[in-house]
């Protein structure tokens, strides 16, 4: 690999993919100095290592050697991004046409790394971050990278469940991946929207066992029925 250094990151990268260094560097850093700021961290965060995989056979082999990350293979080609630590594999946008199911986007490649990077952060700041619930993981990051803005397969379940008044029980997003991604977001925005960014940090940085609803000091029955309100109300969804 040929290696781009700069501040506080360090791009890996094969020749093909010399054109993606600049701007995975400027996502990177762009997202260490908001997160930085977002979750008021008081010294700087450590140095960030990220490696353009030039296909999914690479990618695979960086996920489990490097990052220790046990995967099957070859992979889902829906994965195209892989946190450990500070450290993080990307598959190349070089190869998504052939080796994943996406279409090269510089927004979206933007906000996949900010989600990446969210949860770098998380990693760094939480206490346990093995107990940390997927669906508060993954609705933090789908939050904070406003993927949830701009891209529908996160966005149009929740809004079409908001629209017909069918959206599922905190229980249900809990037990199921897809919906972890299409409805944690809501959650993170309704916990922020009614509690405040301190909320949001004081989670991240205190939940040792994975009950957020403690932290927060709701009994899940009461959260749900305030937070199913908020979503049918909430004008900026």
């Amino acid at each position: 690999y040929l290696w781009f250094n700069e501040e506080n990151i360090k791009v890996g990268f094969t020749e093909k993919d010399r054109k993606f260094v600049k701007e995975t560097s400027i996502a990177l850093k762009g997202a260490i100095k908001f997160f930085s700021k977002y979750f008021l961290l008081e010294k700087s965060f450590p140095v960030v290592i990220a490696i353009l995989a030039p296909n999914r056979k690479e990618y695979d082999r960086l996920v489990k050697e490097l990052l220790r990350v046990g995967i099957e293979t070859p992979s889902n080609p829906g994965r195209i991004a892989q946190p450990q630590r500070t450290d993080l594999v990307l598959l190349a946008p070089s190869a998504y046409s052939k080796d994943s199911i996406y279409e090269y986007s510089p927004e979206e490649y933007k906000r996949l790394i900010f989600h990446e990077v969210v949860h770098m952060f998380e990693e760094y700041l939480s206490p346990n971050i093995e107990a940390s619930p997927r669906w508060w993981g993954e609705g933090l990051a789908v939050y904070l990278s406003e993927q949830w803005k701009h891209e529908d397969d996160v966005r149009t379940p929740a809004l079409e469940g908001i629209r017909n008044n069918n959206i599922p029980k905190i229980e249900e997003i809990q037990k199921d991946v897809e919906l972890c991604y299409q409805y944690g977001w809501t959650v993170v925005k309704y916990i922020e929207s009614t509690y405040g960014r301190k909320m949001i940090l004081n989670i991240v940085k205190n939940c040792a066992d994975g009950d957020v609803f403690k932290i927060i000091g709701e009994t899940v029955g009461n959260f749900e029925r305030r937070w199913k309100e908020y979503l049918l109300n909430e004008e900026e969804i």
